[in-house]
């Protein structure tokens, strides 16, 4: 089985406005439902779990109502609560799937930012190939600028070396079982260190591979975003 989980728990403070971002408007569309259509395109995903605010779990399932493709999907398509950060959403969502069913050594687990509607099929599916392989994988794309570290954000301490850099988006895709037991087992310090899925992975030693990325697989996260 493959399972996704789509993460929609934050409230986009940097854009403003009334609703969160996930739910403002592309070409009349929520930015959820393109989301949502880029994973319901994919045949080898099974099952597709929305992690939202609380306040928000009733308008979420009144708008997924509004699309007859997502209405179509039945019971393949849920919502459930998100969680204060990432880490407690990524936890909800396991549980979620966990619920009345053997989480198998082969079933794989995809999450993907809710705010990144432009993913495609091809990177989704490259994601699921690289986590079969290697146990981990996470979208990147190379650095094309040149990145500078500066301790007290006055002046230039050190360049790293660009051809060894690249910027880390979604999907982040995992072998499930392992990458649940992980996350349960984390202290509250290590869980403060999650900041992507791939760090769970990470602070066991455990391999996270490199799979497609995209240049237009942004992230919405400013007004001029959504433009």
């Amino acid at each position: 089985m493959v399972y996704a989980a789509i993460l929609a728990g934050g409230r986009g403070t940097r854009m403003g406005g009334d609703l969160p971002k996930q739910y403002l408007p592309i070409n009349g569309v929520p930015v959820m439902i393109h989301t949502v259509r880029k994973f319901l395109s994919c045949s080898f995903v099974d099952a597709l779990v929305i992690c939202v605010p609380r306040d928000y779990l009733a308008y979420t399932r009144e708008l997924l109502a509004t699309a007859p493709d997502v209405v179509a999907a039945g019971e393949s398509v849920c919502v459930t609560e998100g969680g204060a950060d990432r880490t407690a959403s990524l936890e909800n969502a396991c549980r979620f799937f966990a619920q009345g069913r053997e989480i198998g050594e082969d079933d794989i687990l995809i999450t993907h930012d809710c705010v990144r509607p432009y993913v495609t099929e091809e990177l989704i599916a490259d994601s699921v190939e690289k986590a079969r392989i290697y146990g981990g994988a996470t979208a990147a794309v190379p650095c094309v600028d040149t990145i500078c570290v500066s301790h007290g954000g006055s002046v230039i301490d050190s360049v790293p070396n660009r051809a060894e850099l690249f910027n880390v988006q979604t999907p982040q895709t995992f072998r499930m079982r392992e990458f649940c037991d992980i996350l349960y087992s984390l202290s509250d310090e290590e869980k403060r260190r999650v900041t992507d899925a791939s760090a769970v992975f990470r602070l066991r030693g455990l391999t996270v591979a490199l799979s497609a990325g995209s240049p237009s697989n942004t992230k919405i996260t400013h007004p001029g975003d959504i433009r």
